[in-house]
């Protein structure tokens, strides 16, 4: 009986220091999630290519980019430069962009409206411009999406056709350039300005 007894004291123990001596099982965790996005992609990842505007002739001398027809009528019947990021050329009839007496500033410049379209591409963009025949300054704003960065107008474009209404800005009349660039392309887009007498209504 004592023998028995001495038995079951000993299991008892040996099954007491089991228990406190297990180690409990790991509880399993969720696994961090994986972006799907490139770092190349990531926002504010872009860096601004340098500035490579060509040099332009004066007046009928500037050499200006030839508009070609848009494939779709509803947006733009012709567009400026190579692309996917395109200029309207419906806004620069007989090759140049009219300046008129009202989109005129105080300090001599002018911001005339300019619409642009991206076709079969998402990613950044950044649009600068610049006077190429001489001195002065030129400048595009998007006015729905984007800010001002690295000398010209970024934005992230999210949808593959996407319509941009923008301005373009000068300092009057002369010949000037776009540089569009993005994460596939670098294109450069020459046009000129001239003013527009607006007649005086009787």
């Amino acid at each position: 009986m004592v023998r028995l007894v001495r038995a079951l004291v000993v299991v008892a123990l040996v099954s007491a220091l089991a228990a406190c001596d297990g180690t409990p099982e790991a509880t399993p965790t969720a696994s961090p999630p994986t972006s799907t996005r490139s770092a190349s992609a990531a926002p504010g990842a872009f860096t601004a290519p340098p500035l490579r505007l060509p040099s332009g002739g004066r007046g009928e001398d500037c050499p200006v980019s030839r508009a070609r027809p848009w494939s779709e009528p509803g947006r733009a019947n012709r567009v400026l430069g190579p692309g996917p990021v395109y200029p309207i050329a419906d806004y620069f009839p007989d090759a140049a962009l009219p300046l008129r007496d009202q989109d005129r500033h105080p300090d001599g410049s002018y911001t005339v409206k300019v619409r642009w379209l991206a076709s079969g591409y998402t990613g950044p963009v950044l649009v600068r411009a610049g006077r190429i025949d001489g001195p002065g300054t030129a400048a595009v704003e998007f006015s729905y999406t984007g800010e001002p960065r690295d000398g010209g107008h970024y934005a992230e474009l999210t949808d593959p056709d996407t319509d941009l209404p923008a301005t373009t800005t000068v300092g009057g009349p002369g010949c000037y350039a776009y540089q569009v660039d993005g994460t596939t392309f670098s294109e450069t887009i020459v046009f000129r300005t001239l003013t527009v007498v607006t007649p005086v209504s009787s």
